[in-house]
Order: structure tokens, then sequence, then C-alpha cells
């Protein structure tokens, strides 16, 4: 084994070999240390960094380690969610306190599944039959865009429509469209159905997965690196 100074260390060559790796990923978890907690060098030898044996095997072992962790395919099938609910939550963190991976191994993100059923469990408390207080000033007849509608609400206008055809349930269809120079739609809502859609509105549960619809085998969403 190699020694420096009389201590057992790792050059990456031996850990390419002991462990099968690419030398490209070992020099990337280097690289991003400061997001994979990769041990510092330990040294060097010649040209080459080495590092010491018993700490970059305990860092490494607990790396993997995912005990007590799930991933989004485990909560797809816990729960019964589907894919763009869970990524759609993820995305809309800073909004909804969304619990952050407790690691991220190959692209594919760990969350602690205890502190991850504990947030769901509060958010669905927090958003199923929530009511929304709205501005009830202007004309009925008044037409509105999306920013608008969404003012009226007192919510960001991303709450109501993640791409354009598919808005949240129960929302009203536009009193008007028109297409814009550049192509896309605008559309314009009646503050009266605005209104009526706030006093109506429930969250909309969970998606059930399609019996015929095939688990994904991977969740490779996060561009996080490794």
């Amino acid at each position: 084994m190699t020694t420096l100074d009389g201590r057992h260390v790792y050059t990456r060559r031996d850990l390419m070999t002991k462990y099968g790796m690419a030398l490209s990923a070992l020099e990337e978890w280097y690289r991003h240390r400061r997001w994979t907690g990769h041990p510092e060098a330990a040294g060097t030898l010649g040209r080459e960094l080495v590092w010491d044996v018993a700490q970059w095997d305990l860092w490494y072992q607990q790396r993997h380690n995912t005990d007590n962790l799930i991933t989004r395919a485990g909560l797809e099938e816990r729960h019964g969610l589907a894919r763009s609910t869970l990524e759609r939550l993820w995305a809309l963190r800073e909004d909804n306190g969304h619990p952050e991976p407790v690691k991220t191994l190959n692209r594919v993100m760990y969350w602690d599944s205890d502190a991850w059923e504990a947030w769901y469990a509060d958010y669905k408390q927090r958003t199923q039959r929530r009511t929304i207080d709205p501005d009830r000033t202007g004309d009925p007849e008044d037409l509105l865009t999306l920013a608008e509608a969404a003012r009226v609400l007192g919510v960001t206008p991303v709450s109501l429509a993640h791409h354009p055809t598919r808005m949240p349930r129960g929302w009203p269809q536009p009193a008007e469209e028109h297409q814009l120079p550049s192509g896309r739609p605008r559309r314009l809502y009646r503050r009266a159905d605005i209104w009526t859609y706030a006093d109506t509105r429930t969250a909309a549960g969970p998606h059930r997965q399609h019996p015929s619809r095939k688990p994904r085998s991977a969740d490779t969403t996060d561009p996080t690196p490794d």
C-alpha cells in the first residue's frame, strides 16, 4: 500500500483499483468537495495528490449510507404522488418550505424520510381546503390579465399556473383571448369570475399513479454536482 511519512494513503490510481471508479468521478468529487464533503488531500507524492486511507474510507462509507433516506421514486411509491407534483413541490421550495436533500448521489437526491413525512403532513394541512381572501374592490366586469388576477387573490402568478395549459382546479375560462405579436396568447379574465374562484377554491389532492404506469428506475432530475 502507498505510504506518506509512514501513513497509509491513497492515490487516485489506488482508489480506481480498489473501488473500480472512473478517474473523472474521483476528480469531480474532489473538485466539488465544498458540496460533496470530500476529504482534503493529505499531501503529494511526486505530482500526485494523496488522501489518508482511514479518513477517505470513512467519508466514502458515510456518503453511500442511505439508511432512513428516500428518493423521489420512493416518495412516488409511498404517497402515490406524480413525479411532476414532486418536482413542482421542489421547484417552489422557497415558498412552501420543502426540505433540502441530505445528500445527492449520482445526481439522485435523497431526503431524510422522517423529516420529509413531517413536512408533507404539515404542507397538506396548510394547503387543503385553504381559503383565499381576495381584494373585493373594482368593477366585477373588469377584464384582468393573469398577473392582475394574482394580485386580486393575493398570490404570485406562478402559484396559479406552471404552464399555460395546466391551470389550478376550478380556474375560470378566459373571457377573452388575443394573440400577441410574439405568437403567445394573452388571456383576460372577468374580475367576478376570479372572485367566484376564490370563494370555491380547494387545493388539489395528490395525483394517483395510473395502474399501468411503470415506476421510474432512477431519479435524475437534479443537476447538483456529486
